[in-house]
């Protein structure tokens, strides 16, 4: 391989992996789409297997579908309603604004349900996460009063909702961008990093990724009921040992509210 092709190769990747994080930050029908254009300007690998034209293909169909999604407009008709929602004052006498948000997050509500049946088994899904934000948003709505119109709150909700519903409905063709972005590393003779695979176990949170050609695991474990480290831990294994190769302590400075948005970035 050249060096001209090499770095031909580098850059093209570069820009796809940046269109990945794109759709992760901002999960929507135009970051989807240029991530499409992204996975078309990938140039071909020197062998150019029928493996690799399977994946590129079932990668772009994943993305087109993602992208045609009609819940996109059915999470921005929500946060409309609810914006209109919280313009009015709460009263015992329904107004047509408030069944009309209470139905559009029940009905969203649903779709996470049917996408993620048994939530408890996989609490960092990313439809477990919306519905978690969609019920509180449903509690709010309907503890509401006129001494307690939680506008600002609702809204919020409603916002954070919607952010983690559009993440759901990406989830899928960005999970099999960047499993495509590890497997174009290798195929072009570069350095291949894997996304992070989380779960929880217990009251851990796992997660594992592929750097070079070793899979790394690592646990975050909070602090208040581990021996040593009192603010917390993690701990790196190598393959498929069980033996740490490093463990790091938390410490007094590592906020619950850092390690969550860390959680919640997984």
């Amino acid at each position: 391989m050249t060096t001209a092709v090499a770095v031909d190769y580098r850059t093209a990747l570069l820009s796809f992996r940046a269109a990945i994080r794109a759709v992760r930050q901002s999960p929507q029908p135009s970051t989807l789409a240029e991530l499409s254009r992204a996975t078309l300007q990938l140039p071909e690998s020197p062998s150019n297997t029928p493996v690799e034209d399977e994946k590129h293909v079932a990668l772009l169909r994943a993305l087109e579908f993602a992208q045609e999604s009609q819940h996109f407009p059915r999470i921005a008709h929500m946060v409309t309603t609810v914006e209109d929602l919280s313009h009015l004052v709460p009263s015992w006498t329904p107004h047509p604004y408030a069944a009309e948000a209470t139905a559009n997050v029940v009905r969203l509500l649903a779709v996470c349900h049917e996408q993620q049946a048994d939530m408890e088994e996989h609490q960092l899904s990313p439809w477990t996460r919306a519905a978690e934000a969609g019920t509180r948003l449903l509690g709010i709505i309907l503890r509401r009063t006129d001494k307690r119109p939680a506008d600002s709150l609702m809204v919020r909700t409603a916002e954070e909702f919607a952010e983690r519903m559009r993440a759901a409905v990406a989830e899928t063709a960005s999970k099999m961008a960047a499993q495509f972005a590890e497997y174009a590393a290798r195929v072009y003779g570069l350095f291949p990093i894997g996304s992070r695979l989380a779960r929880m176990n217990g009251g851990y949170v796992e997660w594992s990724r592929v750097i070079g050609s070793i899979r790394y695991h690592f646990e975050l474990a909070e602090g208040g009921w581990i021996e040593g480290f009192p603010h917390g831990r993690v701990t790196v294994r190598r393959g498929g040992s069980h033996k740490p190769i490093r463990t790091f302590a938390l410490t007094a400075r590592t906020s619950r509210k850092a390690i969550a948005r860390f959680v919640s970035s997984l």
